[in-house]
């Protein structure tokens, strides 16, 4: 059954005037009735431009004369494109992922890709991601994050770890918990402001140091009380670079680690390998000292970076946690899943234990085992919970295992 839409504007773009026609029959059949037409990349950023406010989807081809829709895309991001978009193309599937890739970096709402000829069965499925929550972090207030904010905020420990397990690909037995940080105090403001919203508002304000050590000295009490209640994990604590150029980060986080009881060897310190190279020589300092020192070192996100390789050889990894991108590519993109067998096979070659992130489904998990990833990380495995739920959910893994 037919239900109107009347709650914002559609545009379709499209140098095809017959595919002009059938979208829009088809977005009718669907219950759009306010769409607008354009047949090339300028007709579109003039209709923006008159009815952006009210534009809540737009449809666009990529292969267009004078202006694709690859360069269409860019001029949306610098417009701040708060609509969501799907792209429409008969060129390869290769091609479309790049273009869906390119979308995500200029941060816009991409529902997915539509092949021509498009059908209204599969602009259907798309369409009913309209309402699903988005995880691309939206523009928000976090640029009016003030640093005195964000002093009192770390004063008063607002910041505190979530966790989310770390488990043995094939037992699925729980072997370390990767601590992320939240903000729930931010909710009294109306919604829980993301990490992608205040860590880049932290290290703006130059206070990465202080929100590490916050995070570390709670995770070091929280992983007492698991070792305390006969849960034998590990825990992981991400540092970002700005900690790591600090020189005397590793003694101050090997006091914190050894006045609670625990060992070095009991926590994961992970380093995301895109930002490894800034000021490399301070970087290296301190993570081979942290090495030295017991703590195991993980590379996370391998394969975002532009120097994956020369990470691994010059700096004491132990772990590679490859990027969920690629885990969730796998699938569908031969490519990503090419690269998902070489990095699992290269950490394997180099000893260090190999982590697949962003596991969301069953068939993603079969993927990242045939692979021969030691463990897996990922919201098909368990999503990020604060200490109490993660408590209760290793207890009973415990006992299932």
């Amino acid at each position: 059954m037919m239900h109107t839409r009347d709650n914002g504007l559609v545009l379709v773009v499209d140098d095809d005037n017959f595919q002009l026609d059938v979208l829009g029959q088809q977005l009718h059949n669907l219950g759009w009735e306010q769409v607008l037409f354009a047949n090339s990349g300028q007709a579109a950023l003039q209709l923006y431009d008159q009815h952006g406010s009210h534009i809540r989807l737009i449809l666009s081809d990529l292969s267009m004369p004078d202006m694709d829709g690859l360069v269409l895309m860019r001029h949306f991001a610098k417009r701040h494109l708060d609509a969501a978009i799907i792209l429409i193309s008969g060129v390869s599937d290769e091609i479309l992922n790049s273009a869906a890739g390119l979308a995500s970096a200029h941060d816009l709402h991409l529902l997915g890709v539509l092949a021509k000829p498009s059908t209204i069965e599969s602009l259907e499925a798309l369409l009913t991601k309209m309402n699903a929550p988005s995880t691309t972090p939206r523009r928000s207030h976090a640029a009016s994050l003030s640093p005195e904010r964000l002093r009192e905020a770390l004063k008063q420990g607002e910041f505190v770890p979530w966790y989310q397990p770390k488990v043995d690909a094939i037992t699925g037995r729980p072997l370390a918990v990767e601590a992320l940080a939240r903000w729930p105090a931010s909710l009294s403001a109306g919604a829980m402001v993301s990490p992608g919203q205040f860590i880049p508002a932290i290290e703006s304000a130059a206070l990465s140091d202080n929100l590490f050590y916050a995070m570390a000295s709670r995770v070091i009490a929280d992983l007492t009380r698991w070792r305390g209640e006969g849960l034998e994990i590990k825990a992981a604590i991400n540092l970002s670079m700005d900690s790591a150029l600090n020189l005397e980060m590793p003694e101050t986080l090997h006091r914190l680690v050894l006045d609670s009881g625990l060992q070095a060897h009991d926590f994961i310190i992970e380093v995301t390998e895109s930002r490894l190279m800034v000021q490399r020589s301070l970087a290296m300092e301190s993570l081979t000292r942290l090495s030295l020192m017991g703590f195991k070192l993980s590379i996370d996100d391998f394969g975002t970076g532009y120097s994956s390789l020369v990470q691994l050889v010059d700096l004491p990894f132990r772990e590679l946690k490859i990027d969920g991108s690629f885990v969730q590519r796998s699938i569908l993109e031969e490519k990503a899943s090419t690269i998902l067998r070489i990095a699992a096979t290269l950490g394997s070659n180099l000893k260090m234990a190999v982590t697949a992130e962003g596991v969301e489904t069953e068939e993603q998990l079969e993927v990242v085992r045939a692979c021969g990833c030691d463990t897996v990380q990922g919201y098909y495995i368990a999503r990020p919970m604060p200490f109490e739920a993660c408590s209760e959910w290793l207890h009973h893994q415990a006992l299932k295992n």
